[in-house]
């Protein structure tokens, strides 16, 4: 049994270009592993992952910037399915933007009763680069997948296991422990058992669809250089800063 943890509770869990690289390095190690099942989840209990660290990734403005993080963080998250052994997507708490899109690159996910889910993108005056639409459309079907995009809303975590997108809710002070027991419940499995249920799956309704992966982070790296989105992350970081001394 393997962990995957986003380590970066100060900014909720949110990726750098160093975390990016580091989530390849440590995918890519667990390949070569004898692991039976992988778990992803976030440090602590506020954010399984808040998606891109726009004060991070504030410097990258060009089409080519964008269009080669989107590259990166595609190739990436398609390493999770590739994987012999079953991924969980431990939905510790929040997982918005880029990190639900992690979430639905996993095999299974389970979500505390406090988490929020939301495919914040369109908010922000993006789309989703790293393989999310297929996914999701693949995972809840078209409608909801649509709805769930081009809204942005925020799903409650029984809301989202309500649309298909979890697979169980624990409640929150129970969390970590039903999480490991079903980890551990996986692991008594031979891995060539899990690896051949994961393919079989995966060939009725594949997890990844390289095909589509061009023109969809084309579509993104226009978005990401159009002056409505760094209008949209300045209004976020205001409301940010304002909550901050709210909160003093």
């Amino acid at each position: 049994m393997a962990t995957l943890l986003i380590d970066r509770p100060q900014v909720r869990n949110a990726l750098a270009l160093q975390t990016m690289h580091e989530l390849e390095q440590a995918l890519e190690t667990v390949a070569s592993s004898d692991a039976r099942v992988l778990v992803i989840r976030g440090a602590g209990d506020r954010a399984f992952c808040a998606g891109g660290d726009l004060h991070e990734l504030e410097h990258l403005r060009s089409e080519a910037d964008a269009t080669a993080m989107a590259k990166t963080m595609r190739a990436t998250l398609d390493l999770i399915p590739a994987l012999p052994m079953p991924v969980i997507a431990g939905i510790n708490g929040d997982a918005l933007g880029g990190g639900a899109e992690i979430v639905v690159a996993c095999d299974l996910r389970v979500a505390a009763e406090h988490a929020r889910i939301a495919f914040a993108q369109v908010t922000l005056g993006l789309m989703p680069a790293w393989g999310a639409s297929e996914r999701l459309a693949a995972l809840v079907g078209r409608g909801r997948a649509m709805s769930m995009l081009i809204t942005g809303r925020t799903m409650t975590a029984g809301e989202a296991k309500e649309a298909g997108l979890v697979e169980d809710v624990y409640a929150s002070d129970a969390f970590d422990e039903r999480l490991a027991s079903l980890a551990r419940a996986v692991a008594t499995a031979p891995l060539p058992a899990l690896a051949g249920i994961k393919a079989s799956i995966n060939a009725v309704a594949p997890n990844q669809h390289p095909g589509l992966a061009d023109e969809t982070i084309r579509k993104f790296a226009k978005t990401w250089t159009d002056p409505a989105h760094w209008e949209a992350a300045a209004r976020l970081e205001q409301r940010r800063r304002k909550k901050e001394q709210v909160q003093e």
